[in-house]
């Protein structure tokens, strides 16, 4: 078996108040992200990180306080050349790097490269999302990439699904199963590369598995988002990720599950954990039919009795007898 995934997460709020700066710099910042760090919260820092590696790539986001980042010759000694890609979820951020500057506001992307000096400043505090490639791996997808440092990312559907991919993988609560690490790395890596601009060797690799992927991984994520919703259907969910009815189709087949099975299953699958929940025992079993999404009573009956082997009044008498 593949060596098992690590999500590992970090927050000031962790550290002891009064000297929970100078922990975070010493010990994170220096030692671990290599970078120095400059506080510009009026001495009220917070820094929250997720990190995820996954083979040749790791996936990140951090939500900081105003702050400054740098990583300068003296740092730079330890080695790492790997390249970054970043996606602002709230800025501005601005940027010194390979001879540019730029102010990136929320909703950009830009690429660095851990070789080069590097100073981050967020002057209102700000969140960003990113994912981190080995030089290796990314000059195999993308000619010359180090051409690319300093420059904004230009936006497109796979910078779109990057950054969907990284919320997703940020929101977990803990490490995706082992046998799925290396599909997911394969995934961040295809969707970088697409973003930045492949080659047509490397076009052809994402277009048989990484977007593809990506976007049935987009569909799953907003069936999973939006299943509540009686009036869901699988045109508005194609028209929100600007993808045609028919290719959603295509791709909800590979699963084995039509789009109205995939919405039916979250249905009752809720209401079946709201049901077996005694937070939720003041509710009818109508009131949780519809929370779950369904309109019609007789309908969710019979889905739930056929999912289930009960009925939803049998299944919450269980659950009491059970408590």
């Amino acid at each position: 078996m593949p060596e098992p995934p690590r999500l590992w997460r970090f927050s000031t709020e962790m550290l002891p108040q009064r000297d929970r700066f100078s922990a975070f710099r010493e010990g994170l910042a220096r030692q671990v992200l290599t970078m120095d760090v400059v506080d510009h919260s009026g001495g009220r820092p917070r820094f929250d990180i997720s990190y995820m590696p996954l083979g040749q790539v790791a996936a990140c986001a951090l939500v900081a306080t105003p702050t400054e980042l740098i990583r300068d010759k003296r740092h730079i000694k330890d080695g790492t050349d790997d390249f970054f890609l970043t996606i602002v979820e709230a800025g501005p951020l601005h940027v010194w790097h390979a001879g540019d500057e730029c102010s990136q506001s929320s909703g950009s992307a830009y690429l660095s490269n851990n070789a080069r000096p590097i100073r981050f400043v967020s002057t209102r505090g700000g969140a960003v999302r990113n994912v981190t490639v080995s030089t290796r791996a990314l000059r195999a997808m993308v000619r010359h990439p180090e051409a690319l440092v300093g420059q904004p990312v230009r936006p497109g559907p796979a910078l779109r699904l990057l950054d969907g991919y990284l919320r997703s993988l940020s929101a977990l609560e803990e490490a995706p199963p082992p046998e799925l690490a290396h599909t997911i790395g394969e995934h961040l890596l295809d969707l970088t590369a697409a973003a930045l601009g492949p080659t047509a060797e490397a076009s052809e690799i994402i277009a048989q598995r990484g977007l593809r992927a990506a976007r049935l991984h987009a569909v799953l994520s907003r069936i999973t988002q939006r299943f509540s919703d009686p009036n869901l259907s699988l045109d508005d969910l194609a028209g929100h990720l600007g993808l045609s009815r028919r290719y959603v189709q295509q791709l909800l087949d590979e699963t084995g599950k039509s789009f109205t099975e995939h919405v039916t299953e979250r249905r009752l699958q809720r209401a079946h954990a709201m049901l077996t929940d005694p937070r939720f025992g003041y509710l009818r079993i109508i009131d949780i039919a519809l929370a779950a999404g369904f309109n019609d009573i007789s309908h969710f009956n019979r889905m739930f009795r056929r999912r289930f082997g009960d009925t939803p009044s049998g299944v919450r008498v269980a659950a009491g007898r059970e408590k």
